[in-house]
């Protein structure tokens, strides 16, 4: 069943990080053609770059967690050796999983409290509970994705991350 929720995962993450980095990059252009070409800029421009940018630095924890791409350290399960490799890797899986799962929990509070006040961003009038349910939501899917590799360790698969492969084959 996580292997079906991650190929789904897989299919948003991609597609949300499209659409943010092409409205981050066109909102930028528009931007820069309206301050230089007619000498007048967008109030709201700024903004929606930096939500964009934002979204998807959060997005790519859990992109991170697929790729096998975030920091670790890599001379412990040398240091204990292959007997104890598996334990090692569980158990920096599952405090990534803790540390999601605290993502999940806080950012759902900080979401709803904002939304209770009523908070607005400046230039677009947009609810910040909107920009701060980003939190939340990345840290479920890197839930989801750190519950896949425990799966995979506790089945004793091999975990194969994917890789970032830029060619069109």
């Amino acid at each position: 069943m996580l292997t079906a929720v991650n190929k789904v995962l897989d299919r948003i993450e991609g597609l949300a990080m499209v659409i943010l980095m092409l409205v981050a990059t066109v909102v930028a252009i528009i931007q820069v053609i309206a301050r230089y070409g007619f000498n007048n800029s967008l109030y709201w421009s700024e903004e929606t770059i930096l939500y964009s940018l934002i979204s998807m630095s959060f997005l790519a924890g859990s992109m991170g967690v697929r790729y096998s791409a975030h920091i670790c350290v890599e001379v412990l399960p040398v240091m204990v050796g292959p007997r104890f490799d598996a334990y090692v890797k569980f158990l920096a899986n599952l405090m990534g999983a803790i540390f999601a799962a605290t993502l999940v929990y806080y950012g759902t509070r900080l979401a709803i409290n904002t939304s209770n006040m009523g908070q607005l961003s400046p230039a677009m009038q947009v609810p910040v509970a909107y920009i701060y349910a980003m939190i939340p939501i990345s840290g479920a899917f890197m839930c989801l994705r750190y519950l896949w590799v425990l799966q995979h360790i506790i089945q004793k698969k091999p975990f194969e991350p994917l890789k970032m492969d830029l060619s069109a084959s």
